[in-house]
C-alpha cells in the first residue's frame, strides 16, 4: 500500500453501485481512522533500523510544539488530539516518518511513502483532508481535488509563478480555518487568479484589466470559439463574488458569513483557470 493506487474495498464498491457515492466527507477523524494512524505509527516505531530514531523525533516535536505531557507517547497523543492539534500531529508524523533514515542518503524511511499512506487512510475513512508537500489542506471533493486543486498546486511550482502559488495555498489554508476565514479564502483565491494572469504575461493592475488583456490575446486556440469570452465572464463573476462577499472591501457589521460551498466553488473556479493558463503558456 506504499506505491500503488488504493483498491476500493467491497463495502466501497457496493456503496458506489447503490448510491453513486462513497458517502459524505467528515472534518472529524473517526475512531477507526485514529486506530489506523496509530497502527501506521507503530509500524514505523517497530522498524529495526530507524524505529527508535523516529519515535524520539516525533515525541521531541510533540513536547516542543504540541503541548504533550512529559511521558506521553505518540499513540496516546493521537487518541487525545482534537481539531487543529490532530492535524498538526499528523503533519509531524508524516514529516518525521519520511525524514528519519538509518543514515543520511539511505532510501529506507521509518514510514515509506508516508504522505501517500496517510492520504489513503484519509480517503478510506472519508476524512476531508489531504496532505501534500508535508502540509494538510481541507478538501470538499476528492474528485475535484485530484483533477483541479492538486494539479494547480503542481502547475504553479514554476519560475515567475511564486505569487500565484503563495496566494492559492493561502486560499486553501484559509478554507481549512473554518467560517471565520471564508472571506479571507475568497480574497486569496482571487488574488491567486490575478497573480497567475500576470505571471502568464497579461497586462493590468486588477482583475478587470487583466481579463481584458486576456480577452484580446491569442492564448485560446482559434478552434475554441467563445472560450476567451467565457473565461473572461468567469473571471468577472469571481470578482463580483469577492466584491460582495469577501473582506477585500470590508464587511458590514452583522453580515452573513460567506457560505463554505461558495468558497469551494471560487477555489475550484480559480484553480481550473490557473491550470488552463499554465498549460496555455507551455504550448
Amino acid at each position: 500500500m506504499t506505491g500503488r493506487t488504493r483498491k476500493l474495498l467491497y463495502s466501497e464498491r457496493k456503496a458506489l453501485a447503490e448510491t453513486g457515492t462513497l458517502g459524505p466527507l467528515t472534518d472529524k477523524p473517526t475512531p477507526a481512522l485514529v486506530r489506523a494512524l496509530a497502527h501506521l505509527v507503530s509500524e514505523g516505531v517497530q522498524s529495526r533500523s530507524v524505529g527508535k530514531k523516529f519515535l524520539i523525533a516525533v515525541e521531541k516535536m510533540g513536547r516542543q510544539y504540541l503541548d504533550w505531557a512529559p511521558a506521553e507517547h505518540v499513540s496516546d497523543a493521537l487518541y487525545r488530539a482534537k481539531g487543529d492539534k490532530f492535524l498538526d500531529l499528523v503533519e509531524v508524523i508524516v514529516e518525521e516518518g519520511a525524514r528519519v533514515r538509518p543514515t543520511p542518503g539511505q532510501r529506507m524511511a521509518a514510514i515509506p511513502n508516508a504522505g501517500k499512506q496517510v492520504n489513503d487512510l484519509f480517503d478510506r475513512h472519508r476524512f476531508g483532508y489531504r496532505i501534500e508537500d508535508g502540509e494538510i489542506r481541507q478538501i470538499n471533493s476528492p474528485a475535484l481535488d485530484e483533477t483541479i486543486v492538486g494539479p494547480t498546486l503542481l502547475a504553479t511550482k514554476r519560475s515567475g509563478w511564486e505569487e500565484a502559488d503563495k496566494r492559492f495555498r493561502e486560499a486553501i489554508q484559509h478554507q481549512r480555518g473554518g467560517p471565520d476565514e471564508n472571506d479571507d479564502a475568497l480574497t486569496a483565491a482571487n488574488a491567486a487568479l490575478e497573480s497567475a494572469l500576470k505571471a502568464a504575461g497579461f497586462k493590468g493592475d486588477r482583475l478587470s484589466t487583466l481579463a481584458k488583456s486576456f480577452r484580446h490575446s491569442n492564448e485560446a486556440l482559434p478552434e475554441l470559439k467563445g472560450v476567451p469570452e467565457a473565461l473572461d465572464a468567469l473571471i468577472k463573476r469571481s470578482g463580483a463574488i469577492r466584491n460582495s462577499h469577501s473582506d477585500s472591501h470590508g464587511k458590514a457589521p452583522g453580515a452573513d458569513p460567506v457560505p463554505p460551498e461558495l468558497v469551494a466553488l471560487a477555489i475550484n473556479w480559480c484553480g481550473a483557470f490557473i491550470l488552463y493558463l499554465s498549460e496555455a503558456v507551455d504550448r
